[in-house]
């Protein structure tokens, strides 16, 4: 008997009885056939795609400028800026814009009545060291010797002192630590039973949490997984597998915590911490590869309905065993927080007081050393005084004395320095600063006294890194400043710096170059758009660069051909044009008409 005949009797008893009731019911029949046809009809028209509308450019010859563009400014190779070297508020301005000066010539003084009272006290020292120098010369009057002896003394009641509060200290840091290692072991004694069921909970549940995520190695094995996943999602099971051999590492670090981390109950509450971590982290991995599943396409026999959702049944049982695990740690690390609390108050409350005591007695420390070096010092000064000076002490005045000079001569230089001078004869160009206002900080203030001596002008600007190996000396050039709008002022490359410049947090090198015909009327700061010409490719093949896409292979671009479908060709481009052009070295041959867009 064929395997086919009860299919086949099946068939012909649906038929006949079909049969039937077209006959039995013909009105009924032919409206639900019409029906039929009307809802297939809707149905094709819902989902049939709109065409695609293309933006389109025809492949052509022409020329191809390549620029590199910037912001021009004008400047003088005797141009200076002034500034003061300090900072402060704006007494005087002797001099105006437009005004001839000299070199050494005042353009400018702060206030620096302070600075005067600088010199005034350092004159003061240089007088004060010279009457000590002329004191030891002379020899130490009885009077001296007398209040060294009371300043010997004072110094040595204060190491007596310091002595005392050392004492007392070492004594508070005692108690304090004996007092703290009582509430640590009653502590430790106390939660003994709650540190043990946190340790034998988080053994288990990192074991289960282990389980349930090393479950989803036969699962996304499976060949017929393994397929649909390397057609439609593979970097997103490589994000997910290199997700979960991070947790299953984290799982295997905090179940080596269980065994070597529960000694007190601080250590377990960290531990747990990691340990609740690492469960997180299997429960997020579990749940990514559930979406992972569920969102992998049907692929007919090779992966249907029936096995996507047998695996995300499956993994679904994980998902719930990781999360009952994760409330399962979550409690039991609450539960000894909160049994740990009153503890680690009073452990913290007693460790501010051994932090306490230790720094009492750390500083009565450094108070002893500090007293015990006074009063030798003050033993010897005062047995030196008792025997004279000697010809070593009198050197060591006459040092001091020197000292003070030098002292003085610096703010001497210092109130110099609130006066601003011309370094060299020139011409005045601007004088922004006004009596009293306050100059800022160095890095910021807008150093407003500029002079400019005789120097032709040039414009400078600053290119950056990937449009430098561009440029070359001699190159032709143009900007248009914005005090002469649609005039163009022809220049050539003059200067290329060497070293790259910070501009605003970003590389850049500065670039000069000099007009073919000096202008007139320019001044120093002018600035506008300029460009220089780099390269230039005439009667070559154009096309806009939006229309190029790069893969792995190489450059692309999309033709539409008379059938009204497109053709991917490979492209070798060269030049970038400033309008956004780029030059086609092979691959188009010209008239073609290319897809720079598509609007779906």
């Amino acid at each position: 008997m064929s395997l086919l005949s009860p299919f086949r009797a099946l068939v012909t008893g649906v038929v006949r009885k079909t049969g039937a009731f077209v006959k039995a019911h013909k009105v009924v029949s032919v409206i639900m056939a019409l029906g039929v046809l009307i809802l297939g009809m809707g149905i094709s028209w819902i989902f049939t795609p709109a065409a695609p509308e293309y933006v389109l450019a025809e492949v052509e010859p022409g020329d191809i400028q390549q620029t590199v563009e910037a912001v021009g400014t004008v400047v003088s190779e005797k141009d200076l800026t002034l500034k003061f070297p300090v900072t402060g508020v704006v007494a005087e301005v002797f001099v105006t814009e437009g005004q001839t000066v000299t070199a050494g010539q005042q353009l400018a003084r702060l206030k620096n009545e302070a600075v005067a009272a600088d010199v005034n006290g350092a004159q003061a020292r240089v007088s004060a060291e010279l009457a000590r120098l002329n004191e030891l010369k002379q020899g130490t009057r009885p009077e001296d010797i007398m209040i060294a002896e009371a300043e010997l003394a004072n110094k040595r009641a204060a190491l007596d002192s310091a002595q005392t509060t050392l004492k007392n200290a070492e004594i508070k840091v005692a108690n304090a630590t004996k007092k703290l290692e009582q509430l640590r072991k009653e502590a430790g004694t106390s939660l003994a039973g709650t540190v043990a069921t946190a340790q034998s909970t988080s053994s288990k549940q990192l074991t289960a949490a282990n389980t349930a995520i090393k479950s989803l190695d036969d699962l996304l094995a499976r060949e017929s997984m393994r397929r649909v996943v390397e057609q439609f999602e593979s970097s997103a099971m490589s994000v997910l597998l290199n997700q979960q051999e991070s947790a299953e590492d984290a799982l295997t670090a905090g179940r080596s915590l269980t065994i070597t981390s529960f000694d007190t109950y601080e250590e377990g509450l960290v531990a747990m911490d990691q340990i609740r971590g690492a469960i997180l982290a299997a429960s997020n991995v579990l749940n990514d590869a559930y979406d992972l599943v569920a969102r992998l396409p049907l692929a007919g026999n090779l992966f249907d309905t029936a096995e996507r959702e047998e695996i995300k049944e499956e993994i679904a049982t994980h998902i719930t065993t990781a999360a009952t695990a994760l409330d399962a740690i979550t409690t039991v690390h609450t539960d000894l927080k909160n049994a740990s609390a009153s503890y680690t108050t009073k452990i913290l409350a007693e460790e501010d007081s051994l932090a306490t005591a230790e720094n009492t007695r750390e500083s009565a420390l450094s108070d002893i050393l500090t007293y015990e070096t006074a009063v030798r010092t003050s033993e010897a000064a005062l047995a030196r005084d008792k025997a004279g000076a000697r010809k070593t002490e009198i050197d060591a005045a006459q040092a001091a004395v020197n000292q003070a000079a030098a002292e003085l001569k610096r703010a001497r230089a210092h109130l110099d320095d609130t006066i601003l001078r011309a370094p060299y004869d020139g011409v005045i160009t601007t004088v922004g600063m006004k009596v009293g206002e306050f100059t800022g900080d160095l890095e910021s203030f807008d150093r407003p006294i500029s002079m400019l001596g005789s120097s032709p002008y040039r414009v400078e600007m600053f290119i950056a890194e990937i449009d430098i190996p561009k440029v070359v000396l001699t190159q032709s050039g143009s900007v248009e400043l914005d005090a002469f709008p649609r005039v163009s002022f022809p220049l050539r490359v003059s200067e290329i710096d060497p070293v790259a410049t910070d501009v605003d947090g970003v590389s850049k090198y500065l670039v000069k170059l000099d007009f073919v015909t000096p202008p007139e009327n320019l001044r120093i700061g002018m600035s506008g758009d300029a460009e220089i010409y780099t390269d230039l490719r005439e009667d070559v093949l154009i096309i806009p660069g939006r229309a190029v896409f790069r893969t792995d292979e190489g450059e692309f671009v999309r033709v539409l051909l008379e059938d009204g479908t497109l053709e991917e060709k490979q492209v070798v481009t060269g030049l970038d044009g400033a309008d956004g052009e780029v030059e086609v070295l092979s691959g188009l041959e010209g008239s073609e008409q290319i897809v720079v867009l598509i609007r779906e």
